[in-house]
């Protein structure tokens, strides 16, 4: 016969099954429990102050005696985050050569009708059968006789097994109760059966009155437990079978996957699917009563989950050290490390590893607050820090390094919370860093790396332990991100460095290049150094434009761009490339000097580790000095002054305020007097070099202080020195970072000779104070002389006198004779023999005109 039974009839029957345990529950708890509320005057134990090492007759707690404490895991001892919600317990272990005894003295005239009652279990220990039997009895006198002797629950109410809390109630006998003082003696037995014994704890016992319990359980708290996980706190112990119905709990209509029941009224739910951070989530709890049979009606409850195991970086901070404590001080001689709660809801420190340079240890799971203060010491040192807030003793402590360290927290996965690494340096002097000084930090909200911001603690203490930091300063920094540089250090790599820590919260977008260029990859290089790689190799001598948006420092200042930033994967410079093009060697009091250089190539030219240097007195190159430590970058046919204050040389020449400038700290030696300026590629080669003196600023030059020599033409050698005159006063006696005021530019004109200009005035009323004589030969070996005459046949100067002369090459005349005088305005002749070994003669004659003022 097959019976069918509805759903209806089968949830009816559940119910009645429901009620029927509930009523076999109620009788087993109130054979041991009626009352569970205690008076604020009861007699109190919870086990959580340090057990002095005294056996009996000797209290090793107040009123407490036992007949072997041990601070080990044997007879009977205190059992750390065994008691109840993880705390401490008193813990025995019999064994087949040790039954524990513990007598407690209680004072019964303090009360009407006082009561025991205490939390008991049993823990499996190794794979015996024997239960720990558990005897209580009665004495008046703590070495006299005792009586009524009873066993706790029964031969096997405390198995060789892994067993919850449960709650025992002892009546004190009549016989007893007017007594001043009454001695409870319990008797830990090694019970029957074969093997080890279960090991049995003791926690929360109590002495005194207790209010009968006729009100429901309540829901005091909500909290997310891990990432499927959330923790429901009641506000008194609740029943262990109706707690664990999975039908009890709805989640958004979700029933748990699991429940777990710990500490009595600690209820964990576990869901199938993981939780969502920062969601609000409804949870409905019914049918949930206490162990006096109050049932919780049926409750809605809304609430925020937040994962306490998610520790996004900067949550836990590192907020002060002590590295290096010192005796006979105010505070403690212990190293610690203080950690302050920087976020937003409660996280667990379960999986957190503190580590230093050389080692590394787990924390143990504690739940934090947001605003609290953590400090972490050596265990057996911990306990002198008690006073100064919540400690939490690390076992296997990594001893700090007193003159240099760096100390974080990582995550289960290995992922950095934070990190603060200090030196001898981060005390900013000996007296602090050898005084028993901690440093602090003075804003644990700043998002980013503080180790360049540590400083010693000014408290008297010279130490802040458990609160806020003596140099606690929440002052906003609303100072502007600057980028200092940018720089393509491959084809396909660009490295962006700015003046700031900057946040890693930016992604691809905040990128946007123009040309497009495809983004494979972004990484932060410290804390200032943004690096993008890209998925195809960059087009050199391409100008690009990129888009900087939505970059924050550590304080939420964002980087701001008036305009896209200018690009180009330049070409390494080489030998040739790159000359001196002008020379400032005696500048104005209180101005720089400068070096500028010329690209005569077509392409972008990066020049970062070129070199300057000069000849000493022996000529050996000297004082080399690179010219930039980041990317330094000549345009094509572009110039660029290297100075130690480009602002002041702009102060000092107006007309070149808009020229190109280059800093360095410092230039090599270039006295007045005269010297070399060498320029040296990358490897170190000789790329140019230019020996000047003030002999070859123009003779009319009544001052050359302020005065530069320029380049009269890239095509001939630095070393000629008709190819170098001072600059033109019209263009403010100097042009740094722009093009020379002489210069002789354009193809060579002309067979043999060209005369620029012609027409001159050496004094500068019309221009330029001087000419050039260029000349192209058909091949090399011609001997020459240059000579310059008056219309009436009288020689005025020699400009060259049977010189070997290259293919080509040039002379000046500043208008001058072989005295140095100015000659008269009018026409002179230029007068040029050639002549070479075969015996060719050539002579060419050309007119150069003297101008004056009208």
């Amino acid at each position: 016969m097959i019976i069918i039974f509805s759903v209806d009839f089968l949830i009816d029957m559940l119910v009645v099954g429901l009620f029927f345990i509930w009523q076999f529950i109620v009788l087993a708890v109130f054979t041991v429990s009626e009352a569970s509320r205690g008076n604020a005057s009861n007699q109190i134990q919870d086990f959580e102050s340090v057990f002095i090492i005294e056996n009996y007759p000797n209290e090793f707690l107040p009123n407490w005696y036992a007949n072997e404490i041990r601070g080990t895991s044997s007879r009977i001892y205190q059992a750390n985050g065994l008691g109840r919600n993880g705390s401490k317990a008193l813990a025995v272990q019999p064994i087949s050569t040790f039954d524990g005894e513990v007598i407690i003295r209680l004072s019964p005239q303090e009360f009407t009708d006082p009561k025991v009652h205490f939390w008991a279990k049993s823990l499996k220990n190794g794979t015996g059968d024997r239960a720990a039997q558990v005897y209580y009895s009665w004495g008046k006198e703590l070495k006299g006789n005792y009586s009524g002797r009873e066993i706790l629950g029964g031969a096997n109410e405390f198995r060789n097994e892994n067993q919850e809390f449960r709650l025992f109630e002892l009546l004190l006998p009549d016989e007893f109760a007017e007594d001043a003082e009454v001695y409870l003696r319990l008797e830990i037995r090694y019970g029957a059966g074969s093997g080890s014994c279960a090991k049995w704890l003791m926690d929360d016992f109590e002495f005194g009155e207790f209010v009968v319990d006729t009100i429901a359980p309540k829901v005091t708290r909500i909290r997310g437990y891990d990432e499927r996980e959330i923790e429901v706190q009641f506000d008194e112990a609740v029943d262990p079978v109706f707690s664990g119905f999975l039908i009890n709990y709805k989640l958004d209509g979700q029933e748990p996957v699991s429940v777990k029941l710990k500490a009595d009224s600690l209820v964990y739910l576990t869901f199938q699917e993981k939780l969502e951070l920062g969601k609000h989530y409804n949870l409905q709890i019914t049918q949930i009563p206490d162990l006096e049979g109050n049932f919780l009606l049926d409750t809605l409850i809304s609430f925020q989950f937040f994962d306490p195991t998610f520790i996004p970086p900067k949550t836990l901070v590192i907020n002060e050290i002590m590295p290096a404590p010192k005796a006979d001080l105010d505070l403690p001689n212990v190293e610690y490390v203080e950690v302050f709660h920087a976020g937003e809801y409660p996280v667990r420190l379960s999986g957190i590893a503190l580590a230093n340079s050389r080692s590394s240890v787990n924390l143990q799971d504690e739940w934090v607050l947001p605003g609290d203060f953590l400090l972490l010491a050596p265990e057996n040192q911990a306990v002198l820090l008690k006073g100064f807030g919540k400690v939490i003793p690390i076992k296997s402590w990594p001893t700090l390094l007193n003159a240099a360290d760096q100390l974080s927290l990582k995550n289960d996965q290995g992922n950095l919370i934070d990190k603060v690494s200090y030196s001898t340096s981060s005390w900013r002097g000996s007296e602090f860093a050898n005084g028993g000084f901690s440093l602090e930090v003075a804003n644990p909200f700043y998002a980013c790396e503080q180790s360049d911001l540590i400083k010693p603690s000014v408290d008297p203490l010279r130490g802040t332990p458990g609160r806020h930091n003596s140099i606690f300063d929440l002052s906003p920094d609303v100072s502007l991100i600057v980028l200092n540089s940018v720089e393509f250090t491959s084809p396909k790599s660009l490295l962006l460095i700015f003046s700031k820590p900057i946040l890693a919260v930016f992604d691809k977008t905040n990128f946007v290049f123009e040309p497009s260029l495809e983004i494979d990859s972004i990484t932060l290089l410290g804390s200032k150094q943004i690096e993008l790689l890209f998925s195809e190799e960059v087009a050199a001598n391409t100008s690009y434009s990129l888009q900087i948006n939505g970059l924050i420092d550590c304080s939420g200042n964002e980087y701001t761009q008036d305009e896209p930033l200018k690009l180009v994967l330049p070409v390494q410079a080489k030998i040739g490339d790159v000359l001196i093009n002008e020379l400032l060697f005696n500048p104005k009091i209180g101005s720089s000097k400068f070096v500028e250089l010329i690209n005569v190539t077509d392409n972008f030219l990066e020049v970062k580790h070129w070199k300057l240097a000069h000849l000493d007195n022996s000529g050996v190159i000297d004082q080399v000095k690179q010219l930039s430590l980041n990317s330094l970058i000549l345009a094509p046919r572009g110039l660029l002054a290297i100075t130690t204050n480009p602002d002041m040389l702009k102060l000092d020449f107006p007309k070149s305020a808009f020229g190109e400038f280059a800093s360095m700290a410092t230039l090599p030696s270039y006295p007045i007097a005269g010297g070399t300026v060498v320029l040296l590629d990358s490897a170190g080669a000789i790329a140019d070099s230019f020996t000047y003196s003030e002999d070859l600023h123009h003779p009319l030059l009544r001052d050359p202080k302020g005065v530069s020599l320029e380049r009269l033409s890239t095509a001939s050698p630095a070393s000629l020195s008709a190819n170098w005159h001072s600059a033109s006063a019209i263009e403010e006696y100097a042009t740094p970072g722009r093009k020379n005021s002489q210069v002789i530019s354009g193809e060579f004109e002309g067979n043999l000779i060209q005369i620029d200009p012609a027409i001159f005035d050496p004094e500068g009323s019309n221009g330029n104070t001087f000419t050039t004589i260029r000349y192209e030969l058909d091949q090399s070996g011609w001997m020459g002389s240059f000579r310059l005459y008056s219309t009436s046949g009288m020689l005025v100067q020699v400009l060259a006198q049977n010189e070997l002369l290259g293919t080509s090459g040039l002379f000046t005349w500043t208008g001058t004779d072989s005295q140095g005088n100015i000659v008269r305005p009018g026409y002179y002749v230029l007068l040029i023999e050639l002549y070479d070994l075969s015996g060719q003669i050539k002579t060419i004659r050309k007119t150069v005109v003297i101008a004056t003022k009208l």
